[in-house]
C-alpha cells in the first residue's frame, strides 16, 4: 500500500489526558530554571553513558553508517528495489519519516502507518535498521488552517505561513497538544517493533535565521520564566539594570521579549541574555515534552535530535538527560571561503573538529545524524565538494570518535526547494553518484578496520598526556555576541583559534562544560569566558593548585553571571589567579594593526588587545610594540601550588601567536608536542592512528618506524586520509 490507503488508527490520547499532561509539562516548565543547575550536576553518568554506547552501538561495531530515504516521495513499487540498493551498497541502516505528517495524519486524528508499516518490513527484511523521526517540524495544512495560532510570528512581526519547515512554535501548547497525538501514535504503533532501532524528534530544531518566535503565546512564556526565576519585578530590575535609560518595569505584564526591531537605540544585554536562555531552555523543554512521551511507548529503542553545527538558539548540552545519543548535522561545503585556497570544496576544518569534540562530551554514544553527499542546493554558492571530500568527512568522524554517520539523502529529488540537492544516487534513482561512491568506499574502509581492531587497545602515553579541555558555554557565547565592542569580533572564531591550536599540537581535545571535572584533563584552556562567579574561580585556582594547567584568554572574568561589571578592578575575580592587573583594552579599526613581539618573533593583532601589569609572581611572555602602550605586556604566566595560570590578553590575526604561546605552556609542563599545519589532524582511536587532511597540499603521515598502514599511504594528499597502526 502507499501512502495514501489508511489504515486502523492507534488510541488517541484523550482530552483528560491532554489535559493533565499539559498541565505537568507547565509545571515542569516554570520550575525549569530553579531546577537546571541540579539537573546538570547529575547529568549523564560516565556508567551509564558508556551502558547506552555499548547497547546501542557495541564497540566491535566502531561505526555505523546510515542514509535517509523519503519512500513518501516516491512510488511504492520502487521502495524494495531502493532499500535493496541500500543494503547492496553497505549501508546499515535507513532513516526515515521527519517530514512526512501530512502522510502519517492526513486528516485530523486519521492516522494512517499502513505505507510505514511496509517500509520498516521492507528494511528488516534486507538487514537494515530503522531510524524512525517524529514529523513534527512539518505540521500539515489542516492543523495551521484550523488552528493559524500556532504558527510563529518573525521579529518584524509576521506570520509565518504554511509551505515550508520549522514554521509553527513549539511554545504553544494547542500546538504541543496535536504533537502530543502524532507522537503518543508513533511509540504506540512502532514502540516494540523489532526493525526500529531508535528515534529522532524533529529536525535541526530551531526557526532557522528568523531565530526567536515573538507570537503572543512565546511573550506569555517568556514572562512566566522571568517571574520564577526573579519571583518579584524588584529583582529583575536590579538584574537587568533598569535603572539606565529610565527602563524600570512596574510588573512583569509590561514585559515583551527584546527585539531590535523595536528599539531605537541599543538593547539591554541583560534582557537579551534572558531571553537567550529562556528560548534555549524552552527548545530543550519541547524537547524533553516528546521524549516523555515516547518513552511511555518504547521498548529497547534510543531516542536523539540532529542540532546543527555551532547553532547558537538552542543548547545541546541543556537536552543531554533527556537523550540516549547525541547527534548533530553538518554540511562542509555550501559557499563559505573557510581555510585556505581550497577550503570552500574541503570544508571548515576548525568548527567540524570541535562539533565532535564537544558533542563526543556530552554522549560517547553520538555521532553525525546529516552529512552532505556531495553538492547543495541552498547556499549562497554551492560548490562541487574536493574529490575524496566526502570520504575524509566519513573518516574524520570515525577520527573523532563517531560511532555512526548519517547522509542526506538516498536519492536526489526531482522536485521541491532541494532538487539541486545531490543524493547517494543520481536522479535515475540507481546510479551511484560520485559523492555516493565515496559513501560506499568509506563503508568498505570502516569494514576493513572493524576486521583489523585490535583487543584492548591502550591511549599511547604521550597522547594522554598531552589531553586538553576547552571549557565552552552558552551563556558567554550570547553574551559577548550581545556586547562585542568591535565589529572584527568574532566570538566563535576566537574559540576555534584556540581549539585549532590545541589540534595542530596533536593535543586529544574534549570541549567541556562547568559541570566537568577539570582534574581529568591536565591542560585547560578557557577562551574569552567572559561570565564567571566566585565558586568557578576558586575551581581554577584549586585546579592548578593540584597541578592543572589552565589559561585564560582575553575578556575573561569581565563580568559576573548577569552581565554586570564588577565594582571593583578590571576583571576583578581572576586579578590574583592570573598575578596581574588588565588595566585597559583596546580595539583596532579594520584597515589597522597592531604588532605583538613574543620570544623575539612578531605577530599582527587587531581585533582585541589587553594591557596589562604583572605582579611580581607572574612573567610576561608576550610584549605590544606599537601605539602608545609599545613595552606594555600582552600575556603573562605565573606558577601556583603544583601548576601553572596563563593569561593571554591579545588575539593575533593569524592565529600564531596562540599556537605559540600554548606550545610554551606545554613545553614548560614537559609535555612534547606535535607541530602539525592547521586542517592536518592527526589522533587515536581504538588501537588505529588516523590522519585526515583538510590542506591545499599533500602532507607527510608522521609514521613511527614499522608502521602498518591499512589505508591510504605514507604521503596524504589534500581530501585524503591515511590510516595505521604502530
Amino acid at each position: 500500500m502507499g501512502p495514501g490507503t489508511r489504515a486502523s488508527s492507534s488510541r488517541q490520547p484523550d482530552v483528560k489526558e491532554l489535559f493533565i499532561l499539559h498541565s505537568l509539562v507547565q509545571f515542569r516548565r516554570v520550575t525549569l530554571c530553579l531546577l537546571l543547575g541540579f539537573a546538570l550536576l547529575t547529568a549523564n553518568a560516565g556508567g551509564q553513558d558508556s551502558a547506552n554506547r555499548e547497547r546501542y552501538f557495541p564497540s566491535s561495531q566502531m561505526m555505523t553508517i546510515g542514509v535517509y530515504y523519503y519512500p513518501e516521495a516516491w512510488p511504492p513499487e520502487q521502495w524494495e528495489r531502493d532499500i535493496a540498493n541500500i543494503k547492496r551498497f553497505g549501508f546499515e541502516f535507513v532513516h526515515v519519516g521527519e517530514f512526512a505528517w501530512a502522510f502519517m495524519e492526513p486528516e485530523e486524528g486519521k492516522f494512517d502507518f499502513a505505507w510505514l508499516d511496509r517500509v520498516v518490513a521492507l528494511a528488516g527484511k534486507h538487514g537494515l535498521k530503522v531510524v524512525l523521526c517524529t514529523p513534527t517540524p512539518t505540521p500539515p495544512i489542516w492543523l495551521v488552517q484550523k488552528h493559524p495560532e500556532v504558527l510563529m510570528v518573525d521579529d518584524a512581526g509576521r506570520t509565518m505561513v504554511h509551505g515550508t519547515r520549522q514554521h509553527a512554535t513549539w511554545s504553544s501548547a494547542v500546538y504541543r497538544s496535536y504533537v502530543a497525538k502524532i507522537v503518543t501514535a508513533l511509540g504506540r504503533h512502532f514502540g516494540s517493533n523489532p526493525n526500529v532501532w531508535g528515534w529522532q524528534l524533529d529536525n535541526e530544531l530551531s526557526h532557522y535565521g528568523k531565530n526567536y518566535d515573538y507570537s503572543e503565546v512565546s511573550q506569555q512564556k517568556f514572562r512566566q520564566w522571568l517571574k520564577a526565576k526573579y519571583e518579584s519585578i524588584e529583582n529583575l530590575n536590579r538584574d537587568w539594570g533598569a535603572s539606565f535609560w529610565s527602563q524600570r518595569y512596574q510588573n512583569f505584564d509590561q514585559i515583551r521579549m527584546p527585539n531590535e526591531r523595536e528599539y531605537v537605540a541599543q538593547f539591554n544585554p541583560h534582557a537579551m541574555l534572558d531571553l537567550q536562555r529562556w528560548f534555549a531552555e524552552e527548545a530543550a523543554d519541547y524537547l524533553r515534552f516528546q521524549t516523555g512521551l515516547l518513552r511511555q511507548q518504547i521498548r529497547n529503542q534510543w531516542i536523539t535530535t540532529n542540532f546543527m553545527a555551532m547553532h547558537r538558539e538552542v543548547s545541546p548540552a541543556l537536552s543531554r538527560n533527556d537523550l540516549d545519543v547525541m547527534t548533530w548535522t553538518i554540511y562542509p561545503v555550501h559557499g563559505q571561503m573557510n581555510e585556505g585556497p581550497l577550503g570552500y570544496r574541503l570544508g571548515n576544518y576548525d568548527a567540524m573538529s570541535f562539533m565532535h569534540d564537544y558533542i563526543r562530551t556530552l554522549n560517547s554514544a553520538q555521532g553525525i545524524m546529516e552529512l552532505q553527499p556531495g553538492q547543495v542546493n541552498w547556499g549562497e554558492v554551492n560548490p562541487w565538494p574536493l574529490p575524496g571530500a566526502v570520504r575524509m568527512w566519513i573518516l574524520h568522524a570515525f577520527q573523532n570518535g563517531a560511532r555512526l554517520v548519517c547522509t542526506y539523502r538516498y536519492r536526489q529529488p526531482l522536485s521541491g526547494a532541494e532538487l539541486y540537492h545531490k543524493g547517494i544516487v543520481e536522479p535515475d534513482g540507481v546510479t551511484p553518484s560520485p559523492g555516493g561512491r565515496e559513501y560506499i568506499q568509506a563503508i568498505k574502509d570502516v569494514q576493513l578496520l572493524r576486521a583489523a581492531r585490535p583487543a584492548n587497545a591502550v591511549e599511547p602515553r604521550e597522547q594522554a598526556a598531552r589531553r586538553a579541555a576547552l571549557l565552552y558555554n552558552f551563556d558567554n557565547r550570547w553574551d559577548l555576541d550581545n556586547h562585542t565592542q568591535t565589529n572584527r569580533w568574532n566570538t566563535v572564531g576566537h574559540i576555534l583559534k584556540y581549539h585549532t591550536a590545541l589540534k595542530r599540537l596533536g593535543c586529544p581535545v574534549d570541549v567541556i562544560d562547568e559541570t566537568a571535572d577539570f582534574a581529568r584533563h591536565p591542560f585547560l584552556v578557557a577562551p574569552a569566558y567572559q561570565l564567571v562567579d566566585e565558586k568557578l574561580t576558586q575551581r581554577w585556582k584549586k585546579y592548578v593548585e593540584d597541578g592543572g594547567h589552565l589559561v585564560l584568554t582575553l575578556r575573561t572574568g569581565q563580568k559576573d553571571r548577569r552581565g554586570h561589571l564588577w565594582e571593583g578592578a578590571w576583571a576583578q575575580p581572576i586579578v590574583d589567579l592570573i598575578g596581574a592587573r588588565i588595566t585597559r583594552y583596546d580595539v583596532l579599526p579594520a584597515n589597522l594593526v597592531g604588532h605583538v613581539v613574543a620570544s623575539r618573533k612578531l605577530y599582527e593583532w587587531g581585533v582585541w588587545g589587553e594591557s596589562l601589569e604583572p605582579g611580581a609572581r607572574a612573567t610576561p611572555l608576550a610584549t605590544y610594540s606599537d601605539h602608545f602602550y609599545k613595552g606594555s605586556v600582552a600575556a603573562v604566566t605565573r606558577k601556583l601550588g603544583r601548576g601553572t595560570v596563563t593569561y593571554i590578553g591579545v588575539e593575533s590575526l593569524s592565529g600564531e601567536l596562540e599556537l605559540d604561546l600554548l606550545r610554551g605552556v606545554f613545553d614548560r609542563a614537559g609535555v612534547t608536542t606535535r607541530n602539525l599545519p592547521s586542517g592536518f589532524q592527526v589522533d587515536w582511536r581504538e588501537g588505529f592512528w588516523i590522519a585526515t587532511n583538510f590542506t591545499e597540499v599533500s602532507q607527510p603521515a608522521p609514521l613511527p618506524l614499522g608502521a602498518k598502514i591499512l589505508i591510504g599511504s605514507k604521503v596524504v594528499p589534500p581530501a585524503g586520509v591515511t590510516v595505521w597502526r604502530n
